[in-house]
């Protein structure tokens, strides 16, 4: 009689890589802290993780898949939702049904986030009604996070898998391949830390770029799923904590009486093996016979003593994940025909990308010209199957939308198509599937771009230009910028007449011809500009103005009236002036005279500053705690929105992006457009200062015995509806040399600061990227309280001295003394912060302790 024998595993088993789920450990009892309903959803990654950049916004996807599908039955009626209590996010979490099965969450993390470690739980929640009132059996859940913000000029730290970081080992069978990570570390040595036994890294530390080996061991694990992190911890605190996940299979084995095969489908299938012989040890001659398709005996026959070698082929078929059951039937002459019942089980495939998610457009959404790709793997060994895209939305396309994978890495690479993207941000989930037999295996991806308004950009948006007998200024070349970084030309145009506005590449030229104006009048025009490029626009006029006088001012001349507080136009010959009352005075400063009174306006009034084009005036009402806004045009107020400030409050108008914003020096901003509040990480008050472009704020401390100095860096994009991205530079916000800090002043270019402080008793310029001193500026035996620089590069360095000859100190843009001015005579103090330059350049005003104002000609 035939008989199998021998109960013996199998050699020759293949390892192959598989992406699984679990708590660490495989197998168990139920947990006795289980609730009676389990969680409604189950998530992908499990935790949130993420290294962002300060200043910036980082889109993040999560897969969500529905526990059980019977509870979404109407899904039309479920509204669902991620709940962020700690500020992390922006305010536009999505959960996105997209099937019964499954929904994904877009997270954008807020770009105001300090540098630092920020971790917790978002709420997750499916309701059946808009207030929330009734859940879905399993919600709330609970998505835990952890991100990293990295400060502004920290080197970057990275660990990136070649392909995602799982595996899959059969039990008694040879470890599965090792994966390599590629760390990044330049100048810093790095640890490896693993969560369980089982993931190995190859090196416990190192230094500098490294490729770490990740192996996977399953020894003493018993069949389950297991999942683990590797933390990668760079020497400057910066950490990467990647997912691990490891699926330990049972191997195929030969019973007294069966066989089971067990394996991934898709995968190669071990053969078994099994012995022949009869029971009294005779010689027989046999025959055997599989029945069924994807089943195979190899010898069919032979004489006892044998062996005989089952072999299975899920491609006959096209067999899907599952469990199958078929027989040999083994047959000798003279005796009775037995059946050898085999059992294949198929687990299905598991296909890994590398990201779970993609952003094209950079962090403002005006840098196309990288290429992000990602690492699709398949957890069958070396056999290869067809895999493609689906449909990719129109703004995206990919090196590849198909081909053949396996363990080994796929690479798919993304680029952008910005033409065909809306202004904004817009994410599609897009899907890899792959063909393994009959099973359909996919691995979702989102695709974010973030795509800004395209835009060209002056270096200035207002100019003044003048004509005196003695003195003109009748032209001025601006600098045009493509805020993409792809200037494709341009065209100007003025709206008078007496203005040509000339275009050389990107470079603007205004030249105005003041012959047919009438004399002592100002001339306003507009320079619109329209680029070549049909995908971009330029939504800032350029305003310019002339002043055409009879007279060249040729000595000092001060006001009768007290003042304590003044601001120039950046484009009118005009000084703004008030006492700390309720109304403001403009003097023409080529002919001293006041020229009108702006009124209304409260019984006690704080800082002011004009706007980058001179059509805005802002002022701080401290009597109301308003900030007022007033149209230089008509000399009327335009609106007025609360805030808090006081006597000490600072303002200041920056542009980043060619967005127009009033910045309180409490941190407090305001968009131009529509007085809408944003928030800047400023605090404890002080001077404020900016580079032309605004994409660097400065804020010094006032009066203080350490001058501290704090820089931000600053964008805004047109993206979720607008969005302010400011960060401090660590390197550049630190206390600096001096005491009693009085003012600050940032170059057009932001390539130096100038500060005057009251000692020491020179103006400083510092480097922008450290506050390291590049020189200084004398300011006389005075104490150095005003620092202003002129539309022409001029600097002023401006001290309070009673007795000198000079309180006033001209210097070109290299530092060179050129000339050195006297407010008024002995015995008056200019006051801090008081001193300003005209639009075109050629005159001062300041404001002496005793209230009186003077304007001083300086002249070409």
């Amino acid at each position: 009689m035939l008989r199998p024998r021998s109960v013996y595993l199998l050699p020759l088993l293949l390892a192959a890589l598989l992406t699984g789920c679990g708590g660490g450990g495989g197998g168990g009892g139920a947990d006795p802290s289980t609730p009676a309903v389990s969680p409604a959803l189950s998530f992908n990654p499990d935790t949130v993780r993420a290294s962002i950049n300060a200043g910036t916004s980082t889109t993040l996807n999560v897969i969500a898949t529905v526990a059980r599908p019977a509870d979404l039955a109407n899904a039309a009626g479920v509204l669902a939702s991620v709940v962020d209590n700690n500020g992390v996010l922006l305010p536009n979490a999505q959960l996105i049904r997209d099937s019964d099965t499954q929904y994904h969450a877009v997270l954008q993390t807020a770009p105001s986030l300090a540098a630092g470690s920020y971790s917790g739980s978002f709420t997750v929640r499916l309701c059946r009604d808009s207030a929330c009132a009734t859940q879905l059996p399993g919600s709330p859940m609970q998505l835990p996070y952890s991100l990293q913000v990295v400060a502004v000029g920290q080197l970057a730290f990275s660990a990136t898998p070649a392909v995602a970081l799982g595996a899959t080992a059969h039990i008694g069978a040879a470890a599965p391949a090792a994966i390599n990570v590629a760390i990044s570390s330049e100048g810093r040595g790095w640890t490896a830390s693993s969560g369980a036994a089982w993931l190995k890294p190859g090196a416990a530390s190192g230094s500098g770029n490294a490729t770490l080996s990740v192996a996977f061991d399953a020894t003493g694990l018993a069949v389950g799923d297991y999942s683990t992190t590797l933390t990668i911890s760079a020497s400057d605190g910066q950490s990467a904590t990647l997912p691990a996940t490891l699926s330990v299979q049972p191997s195929g084995l030969v019973t007294a009486g069966s066989v089971t095969f067990n394996a991934i489908n898709g995968a190669p299938v071990p053969n078994q093996v099994i012995a022949l012989d009869t029971d009294d040890k005779s010689s027989a001659s046999w025959s055997a016979l599989a029945n069924g398709a994807w089943l195979r005996v190899s010898p069919t026959s032979g004489t006892t003593p044998s062996t005989a070698v089952l072999t299975v082929d899920p491609t006959i078929g096209t067999l899907a994940s599952a469990s199958y059951s078929s027989s040999v039937t083994l047959s000798a002459i003279g005796q009775a025909s037995r059946y050898l019942p085999v059992t294949l089980n198929l687990s299905p495939a598991t296909l890994s990308a590398s990201l779970n998610s993609i952003t094209l457009g950079g962090a403002y959404g005006r840098d196309f010209s990288a290429s992000p790709s990602l690492a699709l793997s398949l957890n069958t060994v070396t056999n290869a199957w067809p895999w493609s895209f689906g449909a990719l939305p129109t703004w995206a396309d990919a090196s590849v939308l198909g081909g053949v994978v396996n363990q080994a890495a796929s690479n798919v690479s993304f680029s952008a198509l910005p033409a065909n993207a809306p202004v904004g941000v817009s994410s599609t989930l897009v899907t890899a599937t792959a063909r393994v037999n009959g099973d359909r295996v996919a691995a979702p991806v989102l695709l974010t771009i973030n795509k800004d308004q395209h835009k060209l950009l002056p270096s200035e948006t207002g100019v003044a230009l003048s004509a005196t007998p003695s003195w003109t200024r009748l032209t001025r070349t601006l600098t045009v910028r493509d805020n993409y970084g792809s200037f494709g030309g341009m065209s100007a145009s003025s709206s008078q007449g007496w203005l040509v506005a000339g275009v050389s590449g990107n470079k603007l030229t205004l030249t105005a011809d003041p012959t047919t104006l009438g004399a002592n009048t100002l001339s306003i025009a507009t320079v619109a500009l329209t680029p070549l490029d049909p995908d971009a626009g330029a939504p800032e006029p350029i305003r310019v103005a002339l002043w055409k006088g009879t007279r060249t001012p040729q000595a000092n001349a001060s006001t009768t009236l007290s003042y304590a507080n003044v601001a120039t136009d950046p484009i009118r010959p005009y000084a703004y002036l008030h006492n700390g009352g309720a109304y403001i005075d403009i003097y023409n400063l080529y002919n001293g005279q006041k020229t009108g009174t702006i009124t209304g306006l409260g019984a006690s009034l704080g800082d002011m500053a004009t706007s980058s084009n001179g059509d805005y005036l802002y002022l701080l009402n401290l009597s109301s705690h308003a900030l007022v806004t007033i149209d230089l045009n008509t000399q009327t107020v335009l609106s007025q929105i609360a805030v808090d400030a006081d006597q000490a409050t600072r303002l200041k108008v920056i542009r980043p992006n060619g967005v127009e914003m009033v910045v309180l020096s409490n941190g407090a901003a305001y968009l131009a457009a529509n007085n809408a509040r944003v928030n800047l990480p400023l605090s404890g008050g002080g001077t404020l200062a900016a580079s032309g472009d605004g994409t660097r704020l400065l804020q010094q401390a006032e009066n203080a015995a350490v001058v501290a100095i704090t820089t931000l860096s600053v964008d805004y994009a047109a993206l979720n509806g607008g969005t302010l991205y400011p960060a401090r530079i660590p390197a550049a916000s630190h206390a600096n040399t001096g005491t009693l800090g009085q003012d600050i002043a940032v170059s057009p270019d932001g390539t130096r600061i100038y500060t005057a402080n009251s000692a020491p008793k020179l103006c400083s310029i510092l480097n922008p990227v450290d506050l390291g001193v590049l020189g200084y500026l004398a300011a006389g035996d005075g104490t150095p309280n005003n620092i202003e620089l002129g539309s022409d590069g001029r600097i002023y360095c401006g001290a309070a001295v009673k007795a000198a000859a000079s309180d006033v100190w001209m210097y070109d843009a290299s530092g060179k003394l050129l000339n050195q001015y006297k407010l008024v005579g002995s015995g008056k103090l200019l006051l801090p912060r008081q001193l300003a330059v005209s639009g075109d350049g050629l005159l001062l005003i300041g404001i002496t302790d005793d209230g009186v104002a003077t304007i001083v000609p300086v002249g070409p």
